[in-house]
């Protein structure tokens, strides 16, 4: 695994999806308002972090690789910060687009002794105008064009990017210049695209995306009588190599094309959760990468599980660096 992870800076990915800004207000909460029966959470700092695809940009990065975000901002505050924290981490914006008629996605986080008390989103999810999403993937096909991409990432957020003509044009590039697709996807949209390498949905997605009704997650994976079935019909209406449902605190399921309703179970090495915000985000980086590298599903499962294990143990949306997953890749060994 620690070879895999030295041959990250190979590679280039391109992450398409909803931007977003994560800003995080900690305080301390020591009485009630008079006003109304809440916290009053006096202030002691704030900071912002990319959120959504940028995340997942960030978590490359990190990671060792490149990362190149399509996606759009609007000429805000909030943009312009989004922008600059991606700069700094050495991601270009050039191939990002803008809003005119709406701001910046920012999700608006208070915490008081490390547990979150409200989050706050402004976002407007209507559809994205049909000449941002013709930019971006002018913009995509001329850099698969160019030979400069290894793989896509679709980071579905359902706030108003996706549609089923998008996403399937999105899908015949990286068809048609042969680099591996990868897709975050949301509930909301069932869109049944074909030809997707691999799909990284949560166990409720997974459920509304197979049009199945939600049952609760029994205590051991071998006791979910629905995940087979499940599994079958993700793989078979997307169309997909593979399918890794991620289980929380049971760990991952591997569903591979070739055998229908069969899967492995990845267990969770998380050793503290303090916020699971982002943890997908690092999922789908790091098994991208890993997969780029030559890692077969399973150990690319494994080292992304154990991404995602450190990073739920940090407050706040956050990437893992490279150096701290081959550490933590060691002790597992």
């Amino acid at each position: 695994m620690q070879n895999i992870i030295d041959k990250f800076p190979k590679f280039n990915v391109a992450v398409v999806g909803d931007l977003m800004l994560d800003k995080y207000i900690f305080g301390q909460a020591t009485r009630i308002s008079q006003e109304a029966p809440v916290p009053v959470v006096r202030v002691t700092e704030e900071r912002t972090v990319p959120g959504g695809a940028a995340n997942v940009a960030r978590n490359v990065v990190s990671l060792g690789a490149h990362a190149e975000v399509f996606g759009a901002v609007a000429e805000d505050y909030d943009g312009d910060i989004l922008l600059k924290h991606l700069q700094d981490d050495g991601i270009a914006t050039d191939t990002i687009g803008t809003f005119h008629d709406r701001h910046t996605i920012v999700k608006t986080r208070v915490l008081a002794a490390n547990q979150q008390v409200v989050r706050v989103d402004h976002e407007i999810t209507d559809e994205y105008a049909r000449d941002i999403q013709t930019e971006i993937l002018q913009k995509l096909e001329t850099r698969l064009k160019e030979g400069k991409l290894n793989a896509v990432i679709l980071e579905d957020y359902a706030k108003g990017l996706f549609t089923p003509d998008f996403m399937g044009s999105i899908v015949e590039l990286t068809h048609k210049y042969h680099v591996m697709s990868a897709l975050d996807p949301h509930s909301e949209h069932p869109y049944d695209i074909k030809g997707i390498s691999i799909m990284t949905p949560n166990r409720a997605e997974a459920f509304a995306l197979a049009k199945m009704k939600f049952e609760p997650m029994p205590s051991k994976c071998s006791e979910d009588s629905k995940l087979p079935d499940i599994g079958k019909r993700l793989l078979s209406q997307w169309g997909l190599e593979y399918l890794l449902i991620t289980l929380g605190a049971n760990g991952m399921a591997l569903f591979p094309k070739n055998k229908p309703g069969e899967f492995s179970v990845i267990p969770t090495v998380a050793k503290q959760v303090f916020d699971v915000s982002g943890a997908g985000d690092t999922v789908m980086a790091s098994v991208v990468l890993a997969l780029l590298s030559g890692a077969t599903p399973e150990i690319a499962c494994r080292i992304s599980n154990i991404a995602a294990g450190v990073v739920v143990g940090r407050i706040g949306t956050s990437a893992i660096e490279a150096d701290v997953l081959k550490k933590e890749v060691a002790s597992f060994s």
